[in-house]
């Protein structure tokens, strides 16, 4: 048996009640596959290895709750101090529950929703140096980029909605009843059937769209959707600015409100980080040590900022910090000094 990873957010956003139903299909998948036992059991252990820091009111019988649980579920490895139950057993108990509830949750999530009802958010964020793979509740795959967020509107039955801050690989399940519909600041990027990468951080003047098979719309509002604000009435309001077709990348400069297409040399680059790939064609060095700031979670400082716009051209295939450093250090003829998770460039 290949053991199997379970998705630690999912099972964050099912303790909080935040999980559609397909979602909840993939938890009790892995209440049921032995091939996530492992995986499962290092979560809750991590979990409550940090309620130490936590209070907990005492609750009749909850020894006993615990040990139920444990014999039951985790391979013991050795005692548990009385002291530690009480806090542990706690979680344990709300876990039993939560897997009992399942069954009974699913008709309340799969059922219809109010038109008039204010969006409800699902959301993902990754920290620097972590990126994570989503399915959301329409089977729609998401890769999301270090330092991302993703936010997906649930509860509207008409369209599909999803706003990004950050780098996402997206493959549609596609709907024509129901469009799916990516809000990066002022633009929309609306699906045709296809797979495509958005880059959007805010703080940077440019968004840009790749499109790897399929083709996609982009729309173009007047001013910045912010966070948890966005609607199908905005977005079906914006004006066309392109519609693009596979190999083809759009770049937006927000500041200018100028956007241009180009053609793109190696159309399966796309998406290329996902898989560790990092490319870089001329750009400034400023620029690329954003970007590993973002992979690896660290810092960059510049002794001398005209450093910091070299132009540089290079590739780093699943390399490791050390290796990265060693490449730019070439590439752009500086040297890096590292402390820690900060970086000077000299």
């Amino acid at each position: 048996m290949v053991p199997k990873e379970v998705d630690r957010q999912l099972l964050f956003n099912y303790l909080e009640g935040n999980c559609s139903r397909d979602q909840l299909l993939q938890i009790r998948e892995y209440l049921r596959d032995e091939a996530y036992r492992d995986s499962l059991n290092l979560f809750m252990e991590e979990e409550w290895a940090s309620l130490d820091r936590q209070q907990f009111p005492p609750l009749p019988g909850m020894e006993d709750q615990y040990r139920k649980f444990r014999s039951a579920y985790i391979t013991p490895k050795k005692r548990t101090p009385l002291r530690i139950i009480r806090k542990m057993a706690a979680i344990a108990a709300a876990i039993l529950l939560a897997a009992v509830s399942i069954w009974l949750l699913l008709p309340r999530l799969s059922g219809p929703q109010g038109h008039g009802a204010a969006t409800q958010w699902l959301s993902w964020h990754n920290l620097p140096g972590h990126r994570q793979e989503i399915l959301l509740p329409d089977s729609t795959r998401v890769y999301l980029g270090p330092a991302g967020t993703l936010r997906y509107g649930r509860n509207d039955d008409q369209s599909r909605l999803v706003q990004l801050e950050g780098e996402a690989y997206f493959v549609v399940r596609h709907d024509q009843r129901r469009p799916f519909t990516v809000v990066t600041g002022a633009l929309s990027t609306r699906d045709l059937g296809t797979e495509f990468n958005i880059r959007y951080y805010p703080g940077e003047s440019s968004i840009a769209i790749a499109v790897a098979s399929g083709k996609v719309q982009v729309l173009h509002t007047p001013t910045a959707v912010p966070p948890n604000t966005a609607s199908p009435a905005a977005a079906s309001a914006a004006t066309p600015l392109a519609a693009l077709a596979p190999g083809q990348f759009l770049q937006y400069d927000s500041l200018t409100q100028r956007s241009g297409i180009t053609d793109l040399p190696n159309p399966s680059a796309i998406g290329a980080w996902r898989k560790g790939i990092l490319t870089f064609r001329r750009q400034r060095l400023k620029d690329v040590t954003g970007e590993l700031e973002r992979y690896y979670g660290v810092r960059f400082q510049y002794s001398d900022p005209v450093k910091s716009e070299i132009l540089i051209t290079t590739l780093l295939d699943n390399k490791n910090l050390g290796d990265a450093l060693d490449i730019l250090s070439l590439t752009a003829g500086v040297h890096f000094t590292r402390e820690g998770t900060s970086i000077m460039v000299n």
